[in-house]
């Protein structure tokens, strides 16, 4: 069943439609444009500006690895904006009154205009399998089964809370003047995504099910967040010979990997709380997973 669902899910993400990719061109005619000669986001932006082993390598290696982290960066957007659409499609199908209805109906057509805006960015053709990414198969399998209530917690109090910092702080560190105004733009909408997502969410109304699906997915979530920014670490290591153990350590020490991370973990923690999410925040820090890993066991992650 999981290997269909992995099909299905590189099916539906990788098949085109040319007809239909005519008509979107004029639907969306004014989202077409952008300006690619200004660059993305610089090293500090990732915490590269501090790392030395960074810092050594030749200039046109910094250049390819700057534009290799900013084409991950929007491949991933690209591909969070694509599932949005998905959720906000099946929240439709799902609602219970017209309002609903008509919020989620609006919902999808916001995640259409994001996709369509960070599209023309996107230039990433290999890692067009999203079954490649676990945090984007992740979100995909969420929104495949999910039961409802538990996506709303899921989706937007949590996962569109924590893009709102993250797509405020690309903005903010962005270089290209067209794609910090379509980040700002994309901003505008998640707050009322996330915001609506708080006023719906209920604890107290979840059934065992959905209580437990909601438990299950977050230690997934969360695990994937411990391990703090090894996909920066691991792109460097690509340009460079001198990694070993240590070296990733040292590394990991001069990104603050132990202190961003703790810094994310506490910010989906109020998220959680400002959703009266209590007993589910006791359960995580039970299990230890609302705590970054130590650097040693990051290092050890790749």
């Amino acid at each position: 069943m999981k290997h269909e669902m992995k099909l299905q899910l590189k099916d539906i993400h990788t098949r085109k439609n040319t007809k239909i990719a005519t008509i979107l061109k004029k639907r969306f005619a004014s989202s077409q444009l952008s300006n690619q000669d200004e660059p993305f986001w610089d090293a500090s932006s990732y915490g590269l500006d501090k790392v030395e082993y960074f810092l050594e390598l030749e200039e046109n290696k910094k250049v390819q690895l700057l534009n290799e982290l900013a084409q991950n960066r929007i491949s991933e957007a690209f591909h969070i904006e694509k599932s949005g659409i998905a959720y906000g499609s099946k929240m439709t199908i799902l609602s219970d009154n017209i309002d609903e209805r008509v919020l989620y109906g609006s919902f999808t057509g916001d995640e259409a205009r994001h996709f369509k805006l960070i599209e023309k960015y996107h230039h990433n053709t290999i890692a067009e399998d999203i079954t490649d990414n676990s945090f984007l198969e992740f979100l995909s399998n969420t929104i495949e089964v999910a039961p409802k209530k538990s996506l709303v917690f899921m989706i937007q109090v949590l996962l569109e809370g924590w893009g709102l910092d993250h797509y405020s702080t690309m903005a903010k560190e962005c270089k290209n003047s067209n794609l910090k105004t379509d980040l700002q733009s994309i901003l505008e909408d998640e707050v009322v995504h996330h915001g609506s997502g708080v006023i719906l969410f209920d604890e107290n109304n979840l059934t065992k099910k959905e209580r437990e699906f909601i438990t299950h997915s977050l230690i997934s979530f969360f695990q994937m967040v411990q391990v703090g920014p090894i996909g920066i670490l691991a792109q460097l290591e690509t340009m460079t010979s001198k990694f070993n153990n240590y070296n990733r350590v040292h590394a990991l020490e001069q990104l603050n990997a132990f202190g961003s991370t703790d810094e994310k973990l506490l910010k989906l923690k109020r998220l959680m709380r400002k959703a009266g999410a209590n007993s589910i925040i006791e359960e995580l820090e039970a299990k230890g997973l609302l705590r970054p890993l130590d650097l040693s066991q990051m290092a050890a992650c790749f």
